[in-house]
């Protein structure tokens, strides 16, 4: 395999007439152009971005290959291509049409997706789809093209803000993601803290399990148990505990519920329990906290 070829070198391999550039509006890593181009035979080295078109104008028989056999279609507007970068590429169509050009480069695709996933992404694979129907991609695009002709205030924050959101459009449709392992010592990062936080509160009526919190980080449940205890300084059991145990006292301070009700809307098997937990961990039964508290 040759070496990558750049946006700017691919008018080389496919010359189009090429009608707008968003270099001076948008930001480099993602990048539009808009070409007109005749009926062609073309082939395209490897490409160092991922490469999404969208059909404008005109309608045309499209043959591509990446790897293997022939594929063929009918493109027009409203359809989108998708290649991931990498792979050479033969297009060969017999009308003349005009297509907006994605060049989306590895890198802000792998930011994207650890932030849309809230996970390291390691690399990221767009499937190989000659032909596809997306209304949504289509008036991203459009929206787009709009924006760099005009020139307007606030232009490159619109561009920026659609290029973002047509990325995870793709990342959640068209893409195979790979994240990295996470390691097993340390702390947590602050957003799988806040996770495992929000997750513990949403779910705190019932019995979490370590496999369920641990997936949440992509953990096995040794791993993650043991990044709990240095982030936490205590076991997960111990931390849930802890937070049944407070949201008992939530219930007894402003609630006048039975105590059983308040042991199962806290996450407690039966009252026994509670009252077991509740004096371990406050040194006073729950009838005496709430007597202390109201009286």
């Amino acid at each position: 395999m040759g070496q990558f070829i750049t946006v700017e070198e691919l008018p080389r391999y496919a010359p189009g007439e090429l009608m707008l550039d968003s270099s001076a509006v948008g930001k480099a890593d993602f990048r539009l152009r808009v070409f007109r181009y005749a009926p062609s035979d073309i082939w395209v080295p490897p490409s160092e971005n991922y490469l999404i078109v969208l059909y404008r104008e005109g309608a045309t028989a499209m043959n591509r290959r990446v790897t293997g056999a022939w594929k063929q279609d009918h493109v027009g507007r409203g359809i989108t291509t998708l290649l991931t970068r990498a792979e050479g590429s033969n297009w060969r169509w017999s009308q003349d049409i005009e297509v907006s050009h994605f060049y989306i480069s590895p890198a802000f695709m792998a930011k994207t997706a650890s932030e849309a996933f809230d996970r390291d992404a390691q690399h990221v694979e767009l499937h190989d789809l000659l032909k596809v129907e997306d209304p949504i991609l289509t008036w991203i695009g459009d929206q787009m093209v709009q924006e760099v002709a005009a020139g307007g205030p606030g232009g490159r924050l619109c561009y920026d803000a659609l290029a973002l959101q047509a990325s995870v459009h793709v990342l959640r449709r068209y893409a195979s993601v790979q994240f990295k392992l996470p390691c097993s010592q340390g702390r947590f990062r602050p957003a799988h803290a806040r996770l495992i936080e929000d997750y513990i509160e949403q779910n705190i009526s019932r019995n979490i399990t370590l496999e369920e919190l641990a997936n949440i980080c992509n953990c096995s449940p040794v791993q993650f148990a043991r990044k709990f205890h240095v982030h936490y300084g205590m076991r997960p059991h111990a931390f849930v505990l802890s937070r049944k145990v407070e949201r008992a006292c939530q219930y007894l301070r402003k609630d006048r519920l039975a105590l059983k009700e308040i042991a199962l809307l806290s996450g407690f098997s039966d009252q026994s329990h509670l009252n077991r937990i509740f004096r371990r961990q406050m040194n006073m039964t729950p009838a005496e906290y709430r007597r202390q508290y109201m009286g």
